[in-house]
């Protein structure tokens, strides 16, 4: 018995593409090309379902519904707002009604993941499952293995891979800036202690994770390797001071804020729980408010929360610009010294003397003298070096 199972009701997938910031989407092909080295096998047989012979049944969801052809076979009603995670409800299907070798047809990187996310659930289920994937198009058509995959990267790396897809960039998420998935997939295996904050936001869907729980803190660890895998930091803001002071980073080339990782994980997670149910007809998805996600109150469609700090030009405005005309210096209304911050060139006093105390000059750019710099003022420092412009400063 073949069966062919086709979606052909539309899906809406947030669109998430990103504004001047951090986290950017990123290509998902060095993952695909990474997972094909697992497996050189063939298919046995052949999956030719293009004439709908005696024994065959084609099986295609429209909406909530199945409309089912050849059988009288019914399926239960699916929740579901993706035809990426109802791939899953049909092949589950096709295992409970008999079917062993399972072809699932897709040039989505995402489907591929998802599969071998849920193989090692499916094969307890079912022993007998033995699941290929059709993938790609034209010279880049292969046929991928999902049970030689999933034997080649163990049990904990197969069912940790979604979490890991969702938090490195995949379509309803953004990857971290000029870091694709081949440079994640490195980090991992730096770093392998992170597959238990991906194996337990496997067993735990849409948990709430915080700065303080061990799980954001390993991943905030994770996200330092993907920069730098040399640096001893364990905290994104501390990396961060290290890698622009000690290293010269640029400010494209370190780590996002912790807070913006935080609306980041969270928004990872948050598409990690819907793929890590995707066996459930009926997932009962929770909103995605609160979740890394906020929805535009004119637009009525879901933007993504960058970071829940204030906005950098309004601190930096107050921090490191001051209106003092004394010529005997600043005196205590000085808003400079009541952030604790040294007056620089932009500031009304002119003080030449606290811009030099706090930059050295080098080549065309200015470093932060190491004396001067607390972790307090740093996040100021860093968005004031990329933003002169902004605060009426002119080079001469």
């Amino acid at each position: 018995m073949t069966q062919l199972r086709k979606q052909i009701a539309p899906v809406q997938i947030a669109n998430t593409k990103d504004e001047e910031g951090k986290l950017r989407q990123g290509k998902k092909s060095h993952l695909t090309n990474i997972l094909a080295q697992k497996t050189q096998e063939e298919p046995s047989g052949s999956f030719d379902v293009r004439v709908l012979d005696d024994g065959k049944q084609v099986f295609a969801t429209s909406g909530a519904s199945v409309v089912c052809s050849g059988t009288d076979h019914s399926m239960p009603p699916c929740d579901h707002e993706e035809a990426d995670t109802r791939i899953v409800v049909h092949l589950q299907d096709a295992l409970e009604s008999g079917c062993t070798t399972c072809l699932v047809r897709t040039v989505d990187t995402d489907v591929l993941v998802i599969l071998i996310g849920k193989y090692h659930f499916l094969a307890s289920k079912y022993p007998s499952a033995d699941i290929w994937v059709a993938f790609g198009s034209g010279k880049n058509f292969l046929f991928l293995h999902i049970n030689a995959i999933c034997s080649t990267l163990g049990k904990e790396k197969s069912t940790a891979l979604p979490v890991f897809h969702s938090f490195t960039g995949c379509d309803t998420t953004s990857s971290f800036f000029g870091k694709g998935e081949k440079v994640g997939w490195e980090a991992w295996g730096a770093y392998t202690e992170v597959t238990d904050a991906f194996n337990f936001i496997v067993e735990h869907p849409h948990a709430q994770i915080t700065v303080d729980c061990q799980e954001f803190q390993m991943l905030e660890r994770f996200t330092v390797v993907i920069y730098d895998k040399t640096s001893s930091s364990g905290v994104g803001d501390e990396a961060r001071k290290e890698l622009f002071c000690q290293k010269n980073r640029t400010m494209e080339n370190i780590p996002p804020t912790q807070q913006a990782l935080l609306q980041h994980t969270k928004r990872a997670v948050y598409q990690a729980g819907i793929w890590t149910t995707c066996h459930q007809a009926q997932q009962q998805t929770p909103t995605a408010e609160g979740c890394g996600w906020t929805l535009d109150a004119e637009t009525k469609s879901w933007v993504p929360v960058w970071s829940s700090q204030p906005a950098a030009a309004k601190a930096v405005s107050e921090l490191v610009k001051c209106a003092c005309k004394s010529a005997a210096g600043c005196g205590g209304r000085c808003s400079c010294k009541k952030a604790s911050w040294k007056c620089t060139e932009l500031c009304s006093c002119k003080s030449l003397l606290a811009w030099k105390g706090l930059f050295s000059s080098a080549g065309d750019i200015l470093r932060p003298k190491r004396s001067s710099l607390s972790n307090i003022n740093f996040e100021q420092l860093v968005f004031v070096r990329g933003n002169m412009h902004l605060l009426g400063y002119k080079e001469v």
